[in-house]
């Protein structure tokens, strides 16, 4: 055999070689971007960003980042970190030539096809997504709203018939397991036209939120280390590991759920239905995009907006003055004939302060830590006299934005809803779209934001409308990680019946 003939000379020749090369690509890869501020790990190598996935301290550590180093950080050889708004706009704007970068291959579910959100190409994505607008948007459907309305009654009916405590009777609510529940219902109802039931069962009932938090370690890092990345999503791999509609659990067990429906759909009785699948498929949508297209809505629309719903909680739980007044604005809005049951979309937006508690609640905490990378164009990029060479990539802190003493006040780490509304229409309405960029910007900016800022318009105001909440482990009210996502402990509630109910 070749082996054979390999003296302990020519191992030591092929070992010195290898080092050679990782010490000159090394240097090549630090040199490219020298003249930008970053750890020292991050400036020839992957090691920083491998270690931060790994951690689960992603949003502590993206929270100081631009303030230790500045608007702009290295965070890796080919990778910087900003919070400048101004940047993010240009490099978000439709007229950009930015492209996504490499690291969304991380979100690949399928061996085969791409979902809209990792697609790369502008020109291919902006397409896909001209196709899927009007399914999101309600025009062409029966609406979100009344699919939100369904599963808010469900969490009413859950919460009223098993957590109602007692005086010498505790019953215990994990609000970080219901609130999933509930927004994994709302992504069933609208993306397959039935609820999986895990509201009425009181369990996630396909195992997808246990599932989700075990991979999401690995999910981190692969997706932010290149070479694991291109080995962990490539076609061959997912073949043989990745999700399996065989799977009894998981996100695979829901992948061959939603194949089984838009297969029916597709080969059904061609009874033309106004939801999103009937959106898609006139739009011209192949049975495998929707397949894609629907899988991924739980991935991406039930546990971020759940984050929001578990953090909003807390934060108005421990904020007495919050509590208080938003009590008050429901009862005089119940008082005054403006609140349906539940409250419509178009009446919580006339609300000035349940407007500003939902957007305080967005902002309070970003829904990921995911990077969103976009790739500097050919002929490269000079941001402040620094240049950035093209294919290099540029991360959104978004944690950092909605934290941001410029954008929101020197009290930005403060929960206070009332600094959008003490402030004139003009002003609050900027801070508004500033918190909004959690969804993204411009032409990659998240098709289910609608149905997102619908379910938080309603369920905040439903749950104190009902309901009266209590921290019932105030010295750990919630623990949490973060892995691109958030994964929530705990947040273990006392919950009695409101006198609002009766209003």
């Amino acid at each position: 055999m070749l082996l054979e003939h390999f003296t302990s000379n020519h191992w030591y020749a092929a070992a010195l070689a290898i080092f050679t090369w990782y010490i000159l690509s090394s240097i090549i890869a630090w040199y490219r971007l020298r003249h930008i501020p970053g750890p020292f790990l991050a400036k020839f190598s992957y090691l920083w960003l491998a270690r931060l996935a790994l951690s689960g301290k992603q949003y502590e550590t993206h929270l100081e980042l631009n303030k230790k180093y500045g608007p702009i950080v290295r965070v890796g050889p080919y990778e910087v970190f900003t919070d400048d708004l101004e940047l993010l706009r240009k490099i978000n704007s439709t007229k950009s030539s930015y492209a996504k970068g490499a690291s969304y291959s991380g979100s690949r579910l399928n061996p085969w096809h791409e979902s809209l959100f990792m697609m790369r190409d502008p020109v291919a994505h902006d397409k896909l997504k001209a196709k899927l607008i009007y399914g999101y948007s309600g025009k062409e459907t029966a609406g979100p709203e009344a699919a939100i309305d369904e599963q808010i009654m469900n969490l009413i009916h859950l919460i009223q018939d098993k957590y109602i405590s007692k005086p010498k009777e505790f019953r215990p609510l994990v609000w970080s397991k219901t609130a999933g529940l509930f927004t994994l219902d709302v992504i069933s109802r609208l993306a397959l036209g039935q609820e999986f039931g895990c509201l009425k069962r009181d369990e996630d009932i396909h195992c997808f939120f246990d599932t989700l938090n075990d991979y999401l370690p690995v999910v981190a890092l692969t997706t932010d280390v290149p070479w694991l990345r291109n080995i962990a999503f490539s076609p061959f791999f997912l073949q043989l590991f990745g999700p399996s509609i065989k799977d009894k659990k998981g996100i695979g067990k829901m992948m061959g759920l939603t194949n089984k429906v838009v297969e029916e759909f597709y080969h059904g009785d061609g009874q033309v239905k106004r939801d999103m699948l009937s959106s898609f498929k006139k739009h011209g949508l192949t049975k495998d995009e929707c397949e894609i297209e629907a899988i991924f809505m739980f991935v991406a629309g039930s546990d971020t907006t759940a984050s929001v719903i578990r953090a909003g909680m807390l934060y108005i739980l421990a904020t007495p003055h919050v509590y208080s007044r938003l009590k008050r604005e429901i009862a005089n809005t119940i008082r005054e004939g403006r609140a349906s049951r539940p409250i419509s979309n178009a009446e919580s937006l006339s609300q000035p302060y349940i407007q500003a508690v939902v957007y305080e609640c967005l902002r309070i905490r970003s829904v990921s830590t995911n990077m969103s990378f976009k790739e500097v164009p050919a002929g490269g990029e000079f941001y402040n006299g620094a240049f950035l060479p093209a294919g290099t990539n540029i991360g959104v802190n978004f944690s950092g934005l909605l934290r941001s003493e410029t954008l929101f006040g020197k009290d930005a780490h403060i929960f206070r809803p009332e600094r959008f509304i003490e402030v004139d229409d003009k002003t609050s309405a900027k801070m508004k779209r500033d918190v909004e960029l959690t969804f993204g910007l411009g032409r990659w900016s998240c098709l289910g934001k609608p149905i997102a800022l619908m379910e938080l318009n309603k369920i905040f105001f439903e749950l104190f409308r009902h309901f009266d909440f209590q921290l019932a482990e105030p010295h750990q009210a919630m623990l949490f990680d973060s892995y691109m996502l958030f994964r929530d402990k705990g947040l273990v509630l006392r919950v009695t019946e409101s006198d609002l109910e009766d209003l």
